[in-house]
Order: structure tokens, then sequence, then C-alpha cells
């Protein structure tokens, strides 16, 4: 059937993409409910979702936050008009952040300053969500572990280390490492989490591309950029570089002020 082993490999990449695509369109639209929100940076993974929602047929709004001059609130806004999609966003200012961090410290028990920062973000927008009347939140948590986006998988590729294992053994920590904080702040603002990027079908599709792929033409995540691409997401999304989002959201700098402060 194949006239070589480079044919064959790329015939069965465009059967896993689809199933891929028709993977994670199914997850979200099962995702979708009245008064549904999705939490948004303008970054990769949530504008796969958002382009999908708004796909589907749903419109729900699109909840971000940051400080002013921030690096994600530039892209949300410019990706939110360009798929012509509702915009919610909360403009954090340094006394905000300050008591924002030490609300999430109290909610999450957490110690540990980057979980904290990490957790305040997720309380400030589903206080806007709470604030909006949104009782759901869709969330791209699963994304960067199940597409291989964080430097150190970059790193490790480069050093030719098994990445197959490392990724399955990341999803199955995600729980315990991220979501268990998450959905205890969500639950404290009335809201609810959906994560289309760990439904079990996506997680198998995904799993079922080689590693190695989501390298592929020098750029990380490069199986989920494709898949964007091809859906039609608006390429300045599917082109960002991955930021974490204490530092796209500029609340890194605010916070390290206040720590040389002795505030937090």
């Amino acid at each position: 059937m194949f006239k070589s082993r480079r044919a064959r490999s790329i015939f069965f990449l465009m059967v896993f993409m689809d199933n891929l695509g028709t993977a994670l369109s199914n997850a979200v639209a099962k995702s979708m409910a009245p008064n549904a929100g999705i939490l948004f940076s303008g970054g990769l993974d949530s504008a796969v979702l958002a382009f999908l929602a708004k796909k589907s047929g749903a419109n729900p709004r699109l909840i971000t936050a940051g400080t002013e001059d921030s690096e994600d609130l530039a892209f949300a806004r410019k990706i939110a008009s360009e798929l012509g999609m509702e915009l919610a966003e909360r403009v954090l200012s340094p006394p905000e952040i300050h008591s924002l961090y030490l609300r999430t410290a109290k909610l999450t028990g957490e110690t540990s300053f980057m979980k904290i920062e990490l957790g305040l973000l997720l309380l400030s927008c589903c206080e806007l969500a709470q604030k909006k009347g949104i009782h759901l939140l869709i969330s791209g948590s699963g994304a960067e572990e199940l597409f291989l986006g964080y430097k150190m998988h970059s790193e490790k590729h480069a050093a030719s280390e098994d990445l197959e294992e490392l990724r399955r053994t990341e999803l199955a920590g995600l729980h315990g490492k991220d979501l268990k904080r998450s959905e205890k702040i969500a639950t404290a603002c009335g809201v609810r989490l959906a994560l289309p990027y760990l439904d079990d079908a996506v997680v198998a599709a995904a799993l079922a591309i080689p590693a190695a792929d989501n390298f592929k033409g020098g750029e990380n995540k490069a199986v989920l950029r494709k898949l964007a691409r091809q859906m039609g997401v608006p390429e300045s999304a599917c082109s960002r570089p991955k930021r974490a989002m204490q530092y796209g959201s500029g609340i890194h700098s605010e916070l390290q002020r206040l720590r040389k402060r002795k505030l937090i």
C-alpha cells in the first residue's frame, strides 16, 4: 500500500492528527454549558479552546487577568478581537496583587511562593467569573504536559532523553501537583472547572503521536501548533512563544517587590 516507510509515517500522522482534532473538538463541545467562560491568556492553548467553543456554536466569555502593561492582557485583547469573542478582563493593581496573594495562601494552605502566585491568577479570574455570573470555567490545564511545552521538555529532547514515559508520568501526577489546588480555589468561588485537554479521548489521541513530533520545525508544542493552524486559529496565537503565566500576566515582578519589602 505504501511506497516507502516515510509515506507510511506521513499517512498515519495525518490519521492521528485528525483523531486529535476530532477528540479535542468533542471535548470542548461537551464542556460547554450556559454561563460558561474560558480562562484566556491569548496564548496557544486557550486560543484553541476559544476557537473550538465558537465553532461548536457556543458563545462563552473569555476571562483574563493581568497588570495593565502585561503581555497576556495585550494578547488576550488582540486574539479575542480576532476571534470576535467577548473578553472580560481584570486589571490587577499592586495592592490587589498583594491582597490576592495573601488570600490565595490562606485558601490553599500552600507555602510555596511559585504555587501561590499561580493560584493567585486563578483566584483573580474565578472571582471575576463569579461577579459576571459565570459558573463554569474551561481551562487549558494539561496542555503543557500533553504536548511537552515547558522549557525543560525542550532541554530533555535536545539531550535525546525519553519523553514518552515522562509525559505519561507528568499527566498522572497532575492532580496532586496542580489540579487539587485549582479545584479548591474554583470551588471557593462557586465555579466549576472543565479540562478538555485532559479528556480521556484527547489524551489517548495525543499520546498516539510520537513525543518527538512536538519539537518539529524548531517550535515546542509543534503538534498542537500544527493542529491549530489547520483549524484556522489566528496565527498570532499559533506562533506565540510559551511564557509562564506569572511572567506573562505581569504579577511576578510585583510579587518580587513585595518579597523584598518582606510584605509576603
